[in-house]
């Protein structure tokens, strides 16, 4: 705020300095970008719960209709095949209540379905907690024989930042990984999958603890993040507003009058 004596408090007045409106130049179109970049992040959030909901109302889906051309994310399926327990993949740093541990994938073999019999899906049967020992992988109980499993289909959203592990084709099992999609256990395994996994529900064969939220953070929180970058913005504008001008003298002259 200025204090310049010389600058008359019974009318408005104003004295740029350039370093601070330089500064609320450069700031302002960022802040009301990253505002803006909430609202949109808001939006997606929305269009995936609408698509949650829409799809999860629908029939289940068998094998045959794994090929289709409609969008089948979160829709609910039910699969016949059998799992392989000697390829698992431990998806590793999955924490739930605060408790480190891994997500278990098996391969399932399709039997059902004329066209599909042989073909393979990725199953994420759930979560287990990790042992102290990082050199120890949980024992899990395997899956026998034909199974029919019934669960949610799911694809990785597009978007995010995944590490590189350095893991290519696995040739020793079982494989921890840092991260997986469909497409990359196609590299692991070697065999061409379908493009969606199955996420087994609770009280599937070989269910371990699921449960998966439909979005990480829900449209109002980011619909709140992109009101604070307004206000800040705001605040910004105020601030500059009063540090290049007599605005408080002539707020006060003015009310005094």
């Amino acid at each position: 705020m200025t204090s310049d004596p010389q600058l008359p408090a019974d009318k408005f007045s104003w004295q740029p300095n350039r370093k601070i409106l330089l500064f609320t130049l450069l700031m302002t179109p960022l802040l009301i970008s990253l505002g803006f970049w909430q609202l949109d992040r808001a939006q997606e959030k929305r269009e995936i719960l609408a698509e949650f909901e829409h799809n999860r109302q629908a029939a289940p889906i068998i094998a045959g209709g794994l090929d289709s051309a409609d969008n089948l994310q979160y829709r609910n399926a039910m699969l016949v095949g059998k799992l392989d327990a000697k390829r698992r993949i431990f998806l590793d740093n999955r924490v739930r209540n605060g408790r480190p541990g891994y997500e278990v994938f098996e391969v399932l073999t399709l039997t059902d379905g004329d066209q599909a019999a042989g073909k393979k899906v990725l199953v994420n049967r759930g979560w287990v907690e990790a042992s102290l020992d990082r050199n120890q992988l949980p024992q899990i109980e395997a899956v026998t024989g034909q199974v029919q499993l019934r669960g949610s289909l799911y694809r990785v959203l597009k978007g995010g930042f995944q590490l590189d592990d350095g893991i290519g084709r696995v040739s020793q099992w079982p494989a921890r990984v840092g991260w997986i999609s469909t497409k990359r256990a196609e590299e692991l395994f070697g065999e061409e999958f379908y493009s969606y996994q199955l996420r087994l529900a609770s009280d599937a064969p070989g269910a371990l603890r699921t449960g998966w939220p439909t979005v990480a953070v829900q449209p109002q929180k980011h619909s709140a993040y992109a009101l604070q970058w307004f206000v800040m913005t705001a605040v910004l504008l105020l601030l500059t507003l009063t540090a290049n001008s007599n605005l408080v003298e002539w707020l006060k002259h003015k009310r005094q009058g």
